[in-house]
């Protein structure tokens, strides 16, 4: 296989544009979800912090088919779910938690979720 330097060139510019339109395609549904889910994202993500865990999060998810993660935001009702579609891409929502467990009043352990997602980042 004797790929000339521009063929490579080509290749690397094509796939960091891919990664480019899935960037900003990420950061509409974001702020999209947001919006739909009646929350400013000024007072959700003040300093882009969530943003941007949830573009590294989208990137794993294109990556990994059957990838389904949930985000809990900081003020307990909502999560942000990224996940990887049909189609291989990666699909960013904001969801209501409502579970049995925070029915019944009991937190979920969020120390298992962190090392889970930790996890998950290492691996890449």
């Amino acid at each position: 296989m004797n790929q000339s330097i521009w063929e490579r060139r080509q290749a690397v510019a094509s796939r960091l544009e891919g990664h480019v339109r899935q960037e900003r395609q990420v950061r509409d549904e974001f702020e999209t979800a947001l919006a739909a889910a009646s929350l400013d994202a000024h007072d959700v993500d003040p300093d882009g912090h969530l943003g941007r865990a949830v573009m590294a999060v989208a990137h794993l998810a294109a990556d990994t088919p059957g990838f389904d993660v949930l985000l809990g935001l900081s003020s307990g009702g909502h999560g942000v779910r990224v996940h990887a579609g049909p189609d291989g891409l990666a699909q960013v929502q904001v969801v209501e938690l409502t579970t049995r467990e925070s029915e019944a009043g009991a937190d979920p352990a969020p120390a298992a979720v962190a090392s889970e997602l930790a996890a998950l980042l290492w691996q890449r």
